[in-house]
């Protein structure tokens, strides 16, 4: 087998920033949130790479500061021995994340097929709280007692396989699905080249709209960007009267939303050339994707510029917002009873955001996991089999039929539950993902792209403040 010395590959981790969860606020990614497809966030914390949201403040006038009450970082459940396995053939360990992302029934098909192939293998599985998962991942993975499978959330995957923590299955991609992998997550499993991690699940975001308001302004569901930014314009106009109403919720501190205008418009962030990054921001196509965002904020937007989502839902129950991006789960957190609005409910409507040409959809930032095999896993080729099943159309579907985006392409018409899980697998076929380097965290960390939209949101010159972005970004991904 192929080992990585753990002293060396603890080193590389910890080289690579993941001590440090600093992924970003990726709410697309279901680490830590609902499942992909679901309704409702989850009650745990968030983990680096989402913005799901967390424990609130304690609201003015009550006696206990929030800022000192935290909860206690959630413990994971105790190790589950699965399936029919004796032992006699070895035990294999299986990381899953979440409580619930992969719910049990899947969790217990994968085990029951894997044990028809190997039925002297006992098969053990350790769910792992989101929280916390990636210190988890990087003193395990360097260690002599490695898990054998594992997953990973897709904006944190990158540096463990920049640091040849996870083995190489570029030569095995086409058996685990291949062309047929969702691409964005299959961006996110790669690096220089090669496949490290296959795919697992994604969720994205999707438009989420007013029904009420639609009918009374006479808008159809819009079939081209351009649409959908002339039916905010008029959404604005016909409720001049509601303070701070936007047509389309749009601040420009929300990256993953705007990166849609930009990836249209054929643009995108970096690009790597050779063995050097190269920021694309300033390109032509970049610059037309933010003069088109610009457009739709300064025509259907009363969002700040340098405001985020964060607070999305409680806009939307204000009566502020006739549609707006947002993941898949936010219908469930517009309608909880603590702080949403249940009677909204039946005026939530959800799309796939349109692109420029009628008929296609925009790119979406695809968010997620991605599963692999640690170089120290002892049972790599027990591991594979295992991840083949995984991978297989049969464990595939069963995400779609729960309502969770699968990561295969084929299996996307047949997602069903939610109207918002419906409308993000519309969504998912073209996912997009950040640029592919281990040193991206970084990136994020540093907010390079909320300040550049903000300078744009505020009339400064698009090609000066895309340049500067572009100067940064290089910079950061080149160290």
């Amino acid at each position: 087998m192929n080992r990585t010395r753990p002293v060396r590959m603890l080193a590389l981790l910890a080289t690579a920033g993941l001590f440090v969860a600093a992924c970003g606020d990726d709410d697309d990614s279901t680490a830590g949130s609902a499942p992909a497809g679901s309704e409702a966030p989850a009650a745990t914390d968030a983990p680096a790479g989402t913005d799901a949201p967390a424990t609130t403040a304690a609201p003015e006038g009550t006696e206990a500061p929030a800022a000192e009450t935290t909860a206690p970082p959630p413990t994971n459940p105790p190790p589950q021995e699965l399936g029919t396995g004796t032992g006699e053939g070895g035990t294999i360990r299986l990381w899953l994340n979440g409580e619930a992302d992969t719910p049990d029934a899947m969790v217990e098909y994968a085990v029951a097929e894997f044990n028809k192939i190997h039925p002297d293998v006992k098969v053990v599985l350790e769910r792992q709280q989101w929280t916390g998962v990636v210190d988890r991942q990087t003193t395990a993975l360097s260690g002599n007692d490695a898990p054998d499978v594992v997953e990973f959330g897709n904006t944190q995957v990158q540096a463990f396989e920049a640091a040849g923590a996870l083995v190489d299955l570029t030569d095995k991609s086409a058996d685990l699905g291949g062309d047929d992998f969702l691409p964005g997550l299959a961006e996110a499993g790669t690096y220089d080249g090669k496949l490290y991690a296959a795919p697992y699940y994604a969720g994205n975001r999707i438009m989420i709209y007013r029904k009420d308001l639609f009918e009374e302004s006479g808008i159809e569901i819009p079939t081209t960007l351009g649409e959908m930014v002339d039916a905010g314009e008029q959404l604005m106009a016909d409720n001049a009267d509601v303070p701070n109403f936007s047509g389309i919720y749009l601040p420009a501190q929300n990256w993953h939303a705007v990166m849609s205008f930009v990836w249209d418009k054929g643009g995108d962030i970096a690009t790597q050339e050779g063995d050097q990054w190269v920021g694309t921001l300033d390109s032509a196509e970049s610059i037309a994707g933010l003069e088109s965002f610009k457009d739709a904020f300064d025509r259907a937007n009363s969002a700040p510029a340098d405001g985020d989502d964060a607070n999305d839902w409680l806009a939307f129950c204000a009566g502020e917002v006739g549609m707006m991006p947002a993941p898949a789960w936010k219908p469930g957190q517009i309608i909880n009873p603590d702080d949403g609005c249940p009677d909204m409910e039946p005026n939530i409507g959800v799309f796939a955001m349109p692109g420029s040409k009628a008929g296609t959809t925009a790119p979406v930032f695809l968010g997620g996991s991605n599963i692999g095999i640690p170089v120290n896993s002892e049972n790599q080729d027990l591991a594979y089999d295992l991840l083949k099943v995984i991978m297989s159309s049969g464990f595939q579907k069963q995400f779609a039929e729960n309502g969770t985006i699968p990561a295969l392409k084929s299996e996307l018409a047949t997602v069903a539950g939610s109207d918002a899980a419906v409308a993000q697998a519309t969504a998912a076929e073209n996912g997009r993902f950040v640029p592919t380097s281990e040193k991206w965290a970084g990136v994020e960390a540093s907010e390079v792209l909320q300040d550049m939209l903000t300078k744009i949101a505020q009339g400064d010159d698009i090609a000066e403040a895309a340049a500067q972005a572009d100067s940064q970004i290089e910079s950061t991904l080149n160290s």
